[in-house]
């Protein structure tokens, strides 16, 4: 087991302190050891959640980090250790497991640090974006800050959470591969939309990605939709603007319940799925947030005019 290997080098290379009254010091950012008796089944402290913010952080499936030790972190935990390897029905956390989940926290930010080959755009930057005519040069693909919440981009996107991961990063849950889509961490069942209008293509199992949707648009392009735990729309539906796809899960390869969306171009390569979003689906700013003057003015004004886009509404079938 992947978990008794990295013991056993600890020991030998002297790092391994005692486990059974004090925490060894594997990595820096490992919190001492709290006891068994404090990160176990029924527990409710400051430790479990520590252990639950990890486990969050890491991308496993825990709604909040409440304290609380109950079947949603028993599931966390027991799939940390099935995915390092290892087997155990996650009940308790050993001084080993709990020094594993902290050196994985840590070895993911050193991976974010050192591989931030993409832009994440600030606050600041987003809010500026939620109403242009024009898309502005340096900020078309400009991916969003991890941690954002879907509801205030300026673009519409296919389900409501927040953003986990985001296209180009690269990380050791891609198999050192650069990520080809865009995550948005979101509870089980949340429903995923479309957002913009095509026929399906696929709708079916897909190795990694677990359950999938693919969605043919009239230009050409496709867009994905993974991990789902159901699959709502078959192949052959078209859809529209704000029907159902799916709902949100954790099928296929994946640590926690998000959903995957990529988008390709019509020679099947992965495209940059915000430029894709950027230039369909810009959102207008809410008219209760204009100047009185430009709600009483019924001409145009650039703080209304949406990003012209080609007439794609024809059926697939009648544009080829």
């Amino acid at each position: 087991m992947r978990l008794q290997r990295r013991l056993a080098s600890l020991a030998i290379s002297g790092i391994l302190a005692s486990t059974i009254s004090v925490s060894p010091a594997f990595a820096d950012g490992v919190p001492d050891y709290p006891g068994a008796s404090r990160v176990s089944v029924g527990a409710d402290n400051s430790a479990v959640k520590r252990m639950q913010q990890a486990l969050i952080d890491l991308g496993y499936d825990i709604s909040v980090a409440n304290g609380k030790y109950g079947p949603q972190t028993t599931r966390a935990v027991s799939k940390f250790y099935a995915d390092n390897g290892d087997s155990d029905d996650g009940t308790q956390v050993g001084p080993i497991g709990w020094a594993e989940i902290f050196i994985a926290l840590d070895s993911l930010k050193d991976e974010q640090r050192s591989n931030k080959d993409f832009e994440e755009a600030s606050p600041e930057e987003v809010q500026a974006q939620i109403d242009p005519s024009i898309i502005p040069e340096n900020q078309r693909g400009k991916q969003p800050a991890r941690g954002t919440s879907s509801r205030s981009l300026p673009y519409k996107m296919p389900v409501v959470g927040e953003i986990s991961a985001v296209y180009n990063q690269k990380g050791r849950r891609w198999s050192g591969r650069r990520h080809d889509g865009i995550d948005i961490r979101a509870p089980r069942g949340t429903v995923i939309k479309v957002v913009y209008p095509g026929k399906v293509i696929f709708s079916g199992w897909k190795k990694a990605y677990g359950r999938l949707v693919i969605m043919e648009h009239a230009d050409g392009t496709t867009t994905w939709y993974a991990h789902m735990s159901k699959r709502i729309a078959k192949k052959g539906d078209y859809l529209e603007v704000g029907e159902k796809i799916g709902l949100v899960g954790s099928s296929g390869h994946t640590t926690g319940s998000h959903l995957h969306f990529e988008a390709h171009n019509k020679n099947d390569e992965t495209i940059n799925p915000v430029t894709w979003l950027q230039l369909r689906v810009w959102k207008n700013a809410p008219a209760n947030e204009l100047p009185t003057e430009a709600v009483s003015n019924p001409s145009p004004s650039p703080a209304t005019t949406a990003v012209v886009v080609p007439d794609n509404s024809l059926p697939i079938s009648e544009r080829r």
